[in-house]
Order: structure tokens, then sequence, then C-alpha cells
């Protein structure tokens, strides 16, 4: 019973279907685990968070997906006061934005009714307003999906979250992580099992850990295994692939 896990797709839908054609989802023994950050950055944030939720939904005993910072940052944000910029300021040139609302619904939300401009003479919490009206009319039922993420998956040998977990606490981290560090870890913990399971995680870039900026592939050592390859920057997600005696192997997908 082969698990797979992908991570940190930010809204690169063509490499994650490439990187799904990898995965044998045909032979009901495989599992799969997708470990959040399905928005932002890319192109295709909707196309991502579709694949993933189609996925789900013709494999329902075989695929989990997790929610990511990026991902609960995003519904925190159609859920705060309409003052509160910060998602919507963040996404540079409204990537994400565009890629939920068809230039019409935007530029209703921005205030005029040309499609082809960005700009709008309304203040900040009018516009913001306006475009989390638009975008929670539109994705009713996606964004209640993204509600319904779990933060963790656990098996016999492993917990497979976005960032990580409280390993100090045991065999409590279950009650003793507070929620945010499930998705928001930083920096990543290394060296050994600490809680009897190997912790299968993403958000923090494998650069960083290799301490190589040209390294993008999987690290792994005695306690842990990350998977964020940086797809934002090399173009490529990282696929992991374990098996049912701990070992693992992984391969690099592309557009290719």
């Amino acid at each position: 019973m082969p698990t797979y896990a992908i991570s940190d797709v930010h809204g690169h839908s063509q490499q994650l279907r490439n990187a799904l054609a990898t995965v044998p989802l045909e032979d009901p023994s495989t599992r799969l685990v997708f470990l959040g950050d399905y928005i932002d950055r890319g192109p295709d944030s909707l196309g991502v968070l579709e694949l993933v939720r189609q996925t789900q939904h013709e494999h329902p005993d075989q695929v989990t997906a997790l929610a990511g910072n990026h991902d609960l940052w995003f519904l925190d944000w159609l859920d705060a006061d309409d003052d509160e910029l910060t998602w919507v300021m963040s996404d540079i040139d409204l990537v994400t934005v565009k890629s939920l609302l068809d230039p019409t619904d935007l530029a209703r939300a921005l205030g005029h009714d040309d499609p082809t401009s960005d700009a709008s003479d309304l203040d900040g919490p009018t516009m913001n307003a306006g475009i989390k009206t638009a975008m929670q009319a539109r994705h009713a039922e996606l964004i209640a999906w993204m509600r319904s993420l779990p933060l963790i998956h656990e098996t016999d040998t492993h917990v497979f979250v976005h960032a990580g977990i409280d390993e100090w606490a045991g065999d409590l981290w279950r009650h003793g992580t507070p929620e945010h560090v499930f998705t928001e870890k930083f920096p990543a913990t290394t060296g050994p099992m600490l809680i009897g399971k190997r912790i299968v995680a993403g958000h923090v870039r494998t650069n960083m850990l290799h301490g190589d900026p040209g390294t993008n592939t999987v690290f792994a050592d005695e306690g842990h295994i990350y998977i964020d390859g940086s797809v934002e920057t090399t173009g490529r997600l990282n696929v992991l692939r374990i098996q049912d005696d701990g070992t693992w192997s992984e391969h690099s997908v592309g557009l290719g």
C-alpha cells in the first residue's frame, strides 16, 4: 500500500496534472495525501483547488487533502472585517483574485465595467468587500470544501502535516500542538524521531534544509521528510512515494 504525497502546489495546475499522472490511483491500494498550500503565487489557484477536490471526490477512500497556511489565510480574509486588507494587498498583481473571478466580475467588484482594467477608484474596504462578495457568490461550494480540510493525517508509521507539530510534546502532540503550528511552523524541526512516527511535511523549502539554493529535492533525516520543492521558482513539484516498510523514493515533475 504505497502512499504518495504532494505539497505546496501554489497555483501551478499543469504541474499538478503531470504529477497526478504519476500516481496510480487506479490501483485501490494506492494512497495520496495533499499537504496544502494550493493557492497563491502561481497563475491558476482555481484550477489547483478544483483538481484536488475532483481527485478526492473520485477516490474518497484513497485521497486526503490537508489545509496549508495559504489556504487558511485566504479563508481568514474572507471572514475578516472589510478593512482587513492584508491578504488582498499581498496578492501581487491580483494573480489569485484573477484566477478565482472572471474579468467582468472583478471589474464590477472594483467599481467599473471595464474587464481589461485593474484600476479602482473605490476605497480599500469597499473594494475588498466587493471582491469577497463576488468570490463567495461564485465559489460557495469550493469555499465550503476548503473549510472542511483537516490539518493532519496519521498512519501507523507517519504523520502528514503541512508545516509540523510540537514534537517535544511526545505522545501528547495531538493536544499539545497549537493549531497554527500545524500550518505555520518555522523553522523546520530536523533530527531523530521523537513521537514514534516520521513526519512528512511541506511549507519549508527544501533548499533551505539542504543549505543549497540550487538543491530542491526532498530532504529527509531520521525523523522527517520535507518535500516543498519551490515550484514557484523551479517550475517543478516533488512527488514522494512511501512504501509500507518506510522506504521512500521521489521524482520531480515539471511542465514537460
